[in-house]
């Protein structure tokens, strides 16, 4: 009982941990485009400075999730953590142009230690079948703070520009003493000297045997990305929305993608199993994408914009939990090489998206759920055998447990 009374501890830790970190990036969002132009900057500029961000994370997510195997979860999340918040006060402090790329580039390296290793400790301290619940509320926590960072941002860069990126700072330092005094290791000794996956971001990784599952992570940024980059775009030209509407309509959507995940999620999990849920929430993100195309109404837009979003809602949590349960090596190793295919998506997809509207407001959306449906055909038959391995490590799990 005290050892579940600790994992419950250290989940209402870790939810508050993330929480507080993405309120402090959600507080830049409305402020950065504002920042770069202040340094004279221009738009290929704020779009070089967010690539760089992925870049760093693609290549240094892998990393720290391996370490988080070898030495622990704990002191890697603290780097993460510390990371956050020097990355931050760095760009509050910054009167160059070239001070935000440094910041942004410490903020890459040093804050992808923070999501693949706080998955890898959801892993650790729940069971298979639990699973899914956990990493459901740890996104649950990530999107609360989106939703709340960027209204925050807002207010308080109304006093200053620099004032947000301090706030943020400020909020990732105070998780950090948070989470040193009261978040316990998850790791043994035992499963730190156990080997990692030594597999590397190479060729070589499409013999991985959990590949397929990395690549729809790689498909899902990659469309979500290709949306995000031009939905404004596309809202404007379609129905006249402005910068409220935008606003109004994301943190809607926002709090529905709190509420499936943190509530509602686990369970159809648990009642239709991963393999189903990732299929049906591809479909439906595809059938969302192809109806937004034909939408001539506010109404619609935003029906059809909220049926993608759940559909995409359920997709990230849904691979992450059978990236998590099909791992046969080091759980951090996996969830790090999973945030990197999630992070080459991010730096490909808006660049390509914004590149395809050029040629066709409908062109982004089109490609994204064609997409989506091919990695549905290409994933279906998999997915059923993954299932039977995450079910069958269960079983070994239970086992073990009760001997």
């Amino acid at each position: 009982m005290s050892a579940l009374k600790e994992h419950r501890k250290a989940a209402v830790i870790l939810f508050i941990s993330l929480f507080l970190v993405m309120v402090g990036f959600g507080i830049i969002i409305p402020i950065l485009p504002f920042y770069v132009l202040h340094y004279q900057g221009n738009a290929l500029t704020l779009g070089l400075l967010m690539s760089t961000y992925s870049v760093m994370q693609f290549i240094f997510a892998p990393v720290w999730g391996k370490l988080s195997d070898r030495i622990g979860r704990r002191p890697i999340l603290l780097i993460g953590l510390g990371g956050y918040g020097i990355s931050f006060i760095i760009f509050g402090l910054a009167n160059h142009l070239w001070m935000l790329f440094a910041a942004r580039i410490i903020s890459g390296i040093l804050s992808s230690a923070t999501l693949p290793t706080a998955m890898a400790y959801i892993a650790d301290i729940t069971t298979p079948e639990d699973r899914s619940k956990g990493i459901g509320l740890m996104g649950a926590a990530m999107g609360a703070g989106i939703i709340v960072g960027p209204g925050l941002g807002g207010i308080v860069g109304h006093y200053s520009l620099a004032m947000p990126f301090f706030v943020a700072g400020g909020l990732a330092f105070l998780t950090l003493p948070w989470a040193y005094f009261l978040l316990p290791e998850s790791k043994s000794s035992h499963d730190r000297s156990a080997p990692g996956d030594n597999q590397g971001l190479s060729l070589a990784m499409l013999r991985h045997p959990q590949f397929p599952l990395f690549a729809a992570t790689l498909v899902v940024s990659f469309t979500m990305a290709m949306f995000e980059g031009t939905f404004a775009l596309f809202a404007a030209d379609r129905v006249g929305f402005g910068p409220r509407d935008m606003g109004v309509l994301f943190t809607i959507i926002g709090v529905l993608g709190v509420v499936v995940q943190s509530s509602l999620l686990w369970r159809i999990i648990n009642l239709f199993g991963d393999a189903a849920v990732i299929t049906g929430s591809l479909l439906i993100s595809a059938v969302g994408l192809f109806c937004m195309m034909q939408s001539t109404s506010v109404s619609s837009l935003w029906i059809y914009t909220a049926i993608f979003s759940v559909g995409n809602t359920c997709l990230r949590p849904s691979l992450s939990t059978l990236i998590s349960k099909t791992s046969s090596t080091g759980q951090g190793a996996s969830m790090g090489v999973m945030q990197s295919f999630d992070s080459l998506g991010r730096i490909a997809g808006p660049v390509f998206g914004g590149w395809t509207y050029g040629l066709s407001r409908n062109s982004p959306f089109f490609i994204a759920a064609c997409m989506l449906v091919s990695t549905l055909l290409f994933l279906r038959a998999r997915l059923i055998l993954y299932e039977k391995m995450a079910n069958s490590e269960a079983q070994s799990s239970q086992s073990i447990q009760e001997a």
